[in-house]
């Protein structure tokens, strides 16, 4: 007679944490307004980029939409800004929030917040059958290589050609551009010999066009990523850190991480 009763107990309260989970605190700032204006690069694939008829798309795309969906349902707002100039535009107040792929560094940290809700890696993509031989950074040593300007992979191959001098060879040439699309196109059209970039763009990329291109040096310096707000602004990082959370909890984010077949790159 009682079991019944026990089982609509159950289900009250699976109900009600789901409930909980739905609904993250609004920031006080965003009460009354209807949007949410994000900064974005828009030219890392599979994570951030547009597609044919100019619509955002990719897994960041998706976790963005949804962080605004489930703080009441906000509308977004896109507002592309070269990546070097992301963490600028969100301390002028061009925008609430990075959707992007940043890096979580110790001298981002110091200017920005960041909630992280994937890991990545670093990858060189080169033309198919690897003509220059490169295998590993030393590799490059004397070969042009496109990368972005202000990633994390700049930043590591600058310290690399430092290494590259003190072993008395001679560096590799870095050029730079300000969007991931540019730097790949120079690689498509033979203007360098290499092209270094996240395993996620390097593995769409190689994936997109498997008789043109592939990974040289595998994939190296795994590090957190995450999407950015500012420090006087901890409301809103409290609330997109407890939307990642509860995505973590409902299923819903190893589903989006699936969809973009960055599986491997999930939050342990």
């Amino acid at each position: 007679m009682h079991k019944p009763s026990v089982l609509f107990a159950v289900v009250s309260l699976s109900l009600a944490a789901q409930l909980a989970v739905a609904a993250p605190t609004v920031p006080d700032r965003l009460q009354k307004v209807d949007k949410l204006t994000y900064c974005s690069g828009m030219d890392s694939p599979p994570l951030v980029s547009f597609d044919e008829a100019q619509k955002p798309k990719g897994l960041t795309v998706d976790l963005g939409l949804e962080i605004a969906k489930r703080l009441d349902n906000k509308k977004v707002e896109w507002r592309v800004i070269p990546f070097s100039g992301l963490v600028p535009a969100l301390l002028a107040k061009q925008c609430d929030m990075i959707v992007d792929q940043l890096f979580d560094k110790p001298e981002r940290r110091q200017v920005i917040d960041i909630s992280n809700y994937m890991y990545s890696s670093q990858s060189v993509v080169v033309p198919k059958g690897n003509p220059k031989g490169i295998k590993a950074l030393a590799d490059l040593s004397g070969h042009k290589v496109a990368v972005l300007n202000g990633s994390t992979i700049k930043t590591l191959l600058d310290a690399e050609n430092d290494n590259l001098s003190k072993a008395g060879k001679p560096p590799m040439k870095l050029v730079v551009y300000n969007t991931d699309t540019d730097a790949f196109q120079a690689l498509r059209i033979s203007q360098v010999d290499a092209y270094g970039t996240t395993v996620e763009t390097a593995g769409y990329y190689a994936a997109m066009a498997p008789d043109l291109f592939q990974e040289g040096v595998p994939a190296f310096s795994r590090i957190l990523t995450g999407l950015g707000t500012r420090k006087d602004d901890p409301q809103l990082t409290a609330a997109v850190d407890q939307v990642l959370k509860d995505m973590r909890s409902d299923g819903s984010y190893t589903q989006l991480l699936a969809k973009w077949h960055v599986d491997s790159d999930k939050l342990d």
